[in-house]
């Protein structure tokens, strides 16, 4: 197992600009996600409060907040998918507080932490904006994600949705698994638990393996489908349709440049391309996307 190496450490004051606005670096807590809150609606982000917490739920001594004069203004977060592979998000400095270097602040946190437990890689799904930050902490890119938008199908959602089994939990496991080279169990319960509408699952008859199932939730913004794992490009699609049948309203979903044919599909039901991600890791560790990813669970969660 490789482990990562990033430079520096992290530096708790910053008064690059004002000495009389000092820059601490604290954990985030569930009490200052109102706040959180409050700078996400400014980026026009589609995560709730409720992905937060799940967030913290997951990793809460990995994620951190940037506090100057005691008022919040940034923050990021990391969550663990065993000692293979970090993945982090939620990485945002106000627009008045930026170019102090409170981002390089914060991801020297988030980088000490998985240093301190000798996580092998680290991802991140990286805008066009915070791309420099982490090219200058030695994240190379890997890849490349879309975001497309576009509408459900449904006039409305249904009120109730069944729970997978344990069978079938474990084949949503199994599949995972084999889509994103580690394990995502805690996050897929939680994902489950989450679900607006019924998941979707593609398995020709009960005697063979799952060959793909798909998500959605709720956002602030939209409903967002994620993660769509399928063993065939086709069966992605047909997963897409199931869920597009279920869900009322905006819909978004982030999908690897190598699901040309999902991108097809979006296109052909309205769908339209609302911005670009650059997937970035450092340390080595995992593979690159898989070709059973066809849409991710979220940029903050991989």
């Amino acid at each position: 197992m490789s482990v990562l190496s990033y430079g520096s450490e992290m530096s708790i004051v910053d008064s690059t600009n004002r000495t009389d606005d000092l820059v601490e670096i604290k954990l985030l807590r569930e009490a200052d996600l109102p706040v959180a809150l409050q700078l996400e609606e400014r980026e026009l982000w589609n995560q709730t409060e409720h992905d937060w917490k799940r967030i913290l739920q997951l990793c809460p001594q990995a994620c951190f907040a940037a506090f100057c004069a005691g008022e919040l203004v940034g923050t990021v977060t990391t969550i663990t998918y065993g000692r293979e592979l970090a993945w982090i998000g939620m990485m945002l400095v106000t627009q008045e507080h930026r170019g102090r270097g409170i981002g390089k602040q914060l991801m020297r946190a988030a980088l000490d932490y998985c240093q301190d437990i000798s996580i092998a890689a680290i991802k991140l799904d990286a805008t066009p904006a915070g791309r420099p930050l982490y090219e200058s902490l030695g994240f190379v890119p890997e890849g490349r994600l879309e975001r497309w938008q576009g509408e459900g199908r449904s006039e409305s959602e249904c009120a109730s949705i069944s729970v997978p089994d344990d069978k079938l939990r474990q084949a949503f496991y199994e599949l995972d698994d084999q889509a994103f080279y580690t394990s995502r169990q805690q996050l897929l319960n939680y994902l489950l638990q989450d679900c607006c509408v019924e998941p979707a699952v593609a398995r020709p008859s009960l005697d063979r393996s799952l060959q793909g199932y798909a998500l959605a939730r709720r956002g602030a913004r939209a409903s967002y489908i994620g993660p769509i794992i399928a063993v065939e490009p086709s069966g992605a699609v047909s997963l897409l349709d199931s869920l597009l049948g279920q869900l009322a309203g905006k819909v978004f979903l982030d999908i690897p440049i190598s699901a040309a044919n999902l991108a097809r599909a979006l296109l052909e039901r309205g769908f339209g391309k609302q911005r670009d991600l650059t997937r970035m890791s450092l340390g080595g560790g995992t593979g690159a996307t898989s070709n059973l990813v066809f849409a991710i669970a979220g940029p903050e969660l991989g």
